[in-house]
This record gives structure tokens, sequence and C-alpha cells, in this order.
């Protein structure tokens, strides 16, 4: 068979990058290369489903996915995929079990494939923020990446801060590291009618700055200051609802469901004059660069992970690390009046930097011809 076959593999769900290998997916068959879909089947609810796709593991939460995965590995499943359509190249998203799996199989049986894994978050520095149990996860998730990251040719890396990292937790990786941001198609919605409102926007855990969030809109309602919230997250947020007071219901509008649509959430962070990343320790956020592409700035704390891509006064504002409902106001009251400005540099930024169109300049080493 003289087909060339290129796959694209996310065994996790994480919505949130399904944006990213769309694009990648897209420039490949530009190449005229086949591109096949491996999947979770959790990406089946967002729609938009690709010629090539295979739905393969559904389970969620870490024991369900190791119980699942030791199915996998006593099947012939990916030999028969990968014998059907031979591999030229693969690239792994998002952290799994099979992934190092997978790519020892595809190294041992198709040696000429290039393996690559775009690597979002290579370890955690400070795993304290998140709590004992997420820290274990964490943990757990470190160590099947470095399973993985052994196999691979090529590690892609979404920022120079990630890239860091990178080189600090694997100083002995052989292959070759890239560094290509999280490159965002143009959705922006023109002409919405704004609400002005201060957003939040994504997972919520111990380690987001949900509860500094929940701080902020009590504080503001208690002073009867004239500003309205919105929060969108998947996850379970109630604990942190309860703790609005009955005039902080009044003035936030809660988007929280297990699928939301990107249209959804570009809606309200189009509607905003800022977004609120109030993360306590994160490599980068993928919120950002949709931010931005929506024209839109981001108040942030001062952490490496978010501050390499706000800069402050310019594309948003950045908040003491231990910052004070008193500081949040501040950035609110400075986004909203300097809000023409942020809002013009935010919208440069998405295109010099996560606009889709910029593909060739970050993938340049990917020769598949």
């Amino acid at each position: 068979m003289n087909e060339k076959n290129a796959y694209i593999i996310s065994l996790k769900f994480a919505p949130g990058l399904k944006k990213e290998f769309e694009v990648l997916g897209k420039n490949i068959r530009l190449k005229r290369i086949n591109v096949k879909y491996l999947l979770s089947s959790e990406y089946a609810k967002l729609g938009n489903e690709y010629e090539g796709t295979e739905y393969v593991t559904k389970a969620n939460g870490m024991t369900n996915i190791v119980l699942e995965s030791l199915k996998f590995i006593n099947s012939r499943k990916f030999v028969e995929i990968f014998s059907l359509y031979p591999p030229m190249f693969l690239c792994f998203y998002n952290p799994h079990p099979l992934n190092p799996f997978i790519a020892r199989l595809v190294k041992r049986k198709f040696p000429e494939a290039i393996v690559a894994f775009y690597l979002h978050d290579p370890y955690k520095p400070n795993k304290n923020p998140y709590g004992t149990s997420k820290a274990a996860y964490i943990a757990l998730v470190e160590f099947i990446q470095a399973l993985t990251v052994k196999h691979m040719d090529h590690i892609i890396s979404p920022s120079e801060y990630s890239a860091q990292l990178f080189i600090e937790r694997y100083p002995k990786f052989k292959g070759k590291t890239h560094i290509a941001p999280l490159l965002i198609p143009d959705q922006r919605i023109l002409n919405v009618k704004k609400s002005w409102f201060f957003s939040m926007v994504g997972t919520a855990h111990q380690a987001t700055g949900h509860d500094s969030f929940i701080e902020l809109i009590n504080y503001v309602a208690a002073k009867e200051l004239r500003y309205k919230f919105a929060l969108i997250s998947s996850s379970n947020i109630s604990k942190y609802l309860k703790r609005l007071s009955e005039r902080g219901r009044k003035i936030l509008n809660v988007i929280n469901r297990e699928i939301i649509t990107d249209s959804e959430i570009n809606e309200i962070i189009r509607q905003s004059y800022a977004v609120f990343r109030l993360d306590r320790e994160v490599t980068q956020s993928g919120v950002i660069p949709v931010c931005y592409m929506n024209a839109t700035p981001v108040i942030v704390r001062d952490i490496p992970g978010l501050t390499q891509h706000v800069k402050n006064a310019e594309t948003g504002y950045v908040i003491p690390y231990d910052c004070t409902p008193e500081d949040l106001v501040h950035s609110m009251e400075f986004v909203k009046d300097n809000y023409t400005r942020l809002s013009r540099i935010a919208r440069m930024s998405y295109e010099e930097i996560w606009a889709e169109w910029n593909w060739d300049r970050y993938y340049s080493w990917l020769k598949l011809n």
C-alpha cells in the first residue's frame, strides 16, 4: 500500500485540545497525506467528526482508564489498525497509559515512522497548591509521560516556559525539541452585544483560584459596586457556588455543564471586559489565546506560566500572587478604563502568535513529503 498515513492520538478527553489537533490534521492533509484520528469517545460529544476518526477509548477517571488500558494491551487492536494503514507520522496529545505502549509498538513495527508528543505540562515543580490527592494524580501522570517520552523522536512544547521545564525534567532526552504554541482557528464573534462581564473560564480545582474569584464577587456585592461576572466551567463547582452571598448570586452568570461549546465560550469571553486566570501554579493556560482571539484582555496572578503570555498594562493586567479583593477591583478598574487599547493589543498578540495561519512557522521541521 503506497498511501501515506499520519495519526493524531488523544485517548484521554481534553476538549480544549481539539482545536489544536484540528489545525495539525488540516495542515497535514494539505500535503496529501491521510490523517487518522484515534480518540476518546468523549470527543464525539463535541461534534464535527473528521474522516478517518476512530473512537478507541471511553473510560474517565484514572482507575477506569488504567483498567481499560490493561484490556487493550492484551489485544491486537492497535496492531490491526497500524497494519491496515501503516503510519509515517504519529502525534500524541494528552497523557494516557496506552501512549507508551502504542509508541513502542510503532517504533518496533515501523522504525521509519516519526513519533512526536505534544507535551503540555512536562512536570509540576510545585505540587502543593493542588492538594494531596490532586498532587498524587499529577505524579502518576508524570510517570506515564516519562514512559512515553523515551520512545519519542520529537517533543513539541506549547511555550518557552514549558520547554524550559521539559529540559529540567529530561536533560538526557536524545530527540529533538520544538516550541509550537496552541494554534487557535479564528472564531471571533463580531458585533456581539456587550454585557461587560468580568469572567472566569475553565477547569476548577484547588490551584485554579476559583476561591479568590468567589471572594471577589462577594466583596463587590457587599460594596454594591457596579460590576457583573460570569463563570464557565465543566467541572463540579458546587462547593464554590455555595460560598456565594445572596447578593453575589445576583451578579453572577453561571454556565456549568459537562459539554460547553466553543461558541458559548467565545460569546461570554467576547462580552467580557476581561477574563480572570487566578491560577496559583500552571505551565500555561489555553484560555489565554482564546481570549486574545476574541480581543479580550486577561487578568492573571504573577506566576511564570501566566506572565509569559500576559503583559501588564498591554494585553491585560498582572496582580500580586497574594492578591486581595481590593487588588482585583483595582485591576478591573484599570482594564475598564483602558479597554480599547488592551483589546486591540490582545488581538494583535493572537494574530502574531496563536492564529492558525502561523502553522508553517512552527512546524517547518515536520518533513512528511
